[in-house]
């Protein structure tokens, strides 16, 4: 099928208060938002991508779409027999390869090698009250998946053989009566190549897990996020390094309030601080853009998105564009959006 750019939507950002080299001038953004055509009408929550040319979807009715060609063309690769399912997690490796972990079981993941043409079970459990929210490899090789807690417990399942099987990880804290995780985007779990892992809760509290062994051993930070319904807490964390990182969030269901939605920490986790300047609203999903840019992070929601360039500190309102989640392109800034009735958008920013 041939991309159709509905739109082009020009935004022109002045990021205050950010000093440059040999000037106080203010850095001034553009934003290029074009929307391609996918032929789906899924909630397109699990996002990955591989390169400028190799994008995975995944979401609702069990759905998946792949594009090798950067989005002109997208195949539909949607698992027959999980139509009933939502695939809000996905990683990929490459045309060929790609993982999915649904919501609904007792056959939650599934894994394809041959371009989403056929689709294996790699994990199914008749526990009651799975629900799968995020899925994340450190390499290739080693990856975790989060479901909601099960008696009181995370209920946290660990590969090192790139999906193929699973081991659950039970040294892990108690769960608070309340607390889970949430599925927005796929990115309430961080894991790092390092071996370090985060893991951020909401509802009854607001809490980031921390581990530094790839997921064997974890521990649990407090945090300054609202929580306390259960449609509210921390949906998103993503580290640029071992050290610093950002988080975000706020009520689903109340998506105006902007009070303690954005923290940031500079010491691995284990301590958080709030934003000086919120994002405007609720968000699902922040993402490290770029290295070209050290201190640009960007959270995307269902109400728009915000930029942030001193590593979450502050937010400067973008665009009133809603989406779920959000990916860059490795190594550029470029990325792609995707969000409720099969859109998926591609993102250009310069300066």
């Amino acid at each position: 099928m041939e991309k159709k750019v509905n739109y082009f939507l020009w935004i022109l950002i002045i990021l205050v208060f950010v000093q440059c080299t040999n000037t106080d001038k203010p850095i001034t953004y553009l934003i290029h938002f074009s929307e391609l055509q996918t032929n789906s009408t899924a909630s397109l929550r699990g996002l990955f991508v591989v390169d400028e040319n190799v994008v995975w979807a995944s979401g609702s009715e069990g759905t998946v779409l792949l594009t090798t060609d950067g989005g002109n063309n997208w195949k539909n690769c949607s698992i027959q027999g999980a139509e009933e399912n939502d695939f809000r997690s996905i990683c990929a490796w490459d045309k060929n390869k790609a993982l999915v972990f649904g919501i609904n079981g007792p056959s939650f993941g599934y894994l394809s090698e041959d371009g989403g043409q056929s689709w294996q079970v790699i994990f199914k459990d008749t526990t009651d009250g799975l629900f799968f929210n995020s899925l994340k490899f450190a390499d290739a090789r080693i990856g975790l998946a989060i479901s909601d807690p099960i008696e009181g417990k995370p209920f946290l399942i660990k590969t090192i053989d790139g999906g193929k099987t699973w081991k659950q990880i039970t040294t892990i804290p108690d769960a608070i009566e309340g607390e889970a995780n949430f599925a927005a985007s796929n990115t309430c779990i961080e894991f790092l190549p390092s071996g370090n892992g985060w893991m951020v809760t909401g509802g009854a509290v607001a809490r980031c897990f921390y581990s530094s062994d790839f997921g064997e051993n974890w521990k649990v930070a407090e945090t300054t996020m609202i929580s306390g319904t259960p449609a509210a807490g921390v949906f998103s964390v993503c580290f640029k390094n071992d050290s610093e990182g950002v988080m975000v969030g706020g009520a689903y269901d109340q998506p105006q309030l902007n009070k303690n939605i954005a923290a940031y920490t500079t010491d691995g986790g284990k301590s958080w601080t709030s934003s000086v300047i919120m994002p405007k609203e609720y968000r699902s999903c922040v993402q490290f853009i770029s290295e070209k840019r050290e201190n640009l992070f960007l959270s995307i929601g269902k109400t728009g998105c915000d930029i942030s360039t001193d590593n979450g500190k502050t937010w400067n309102f973008v665009s009133d564009k809603g989406y779920y989640t959000f990916k860059v392109i490795p190594g550029k800034l470029e990325g792609f959006f995707a969000g409720d009735n099969g859109r998926i958008n591609k993102v250009m920013i310069t300066n």
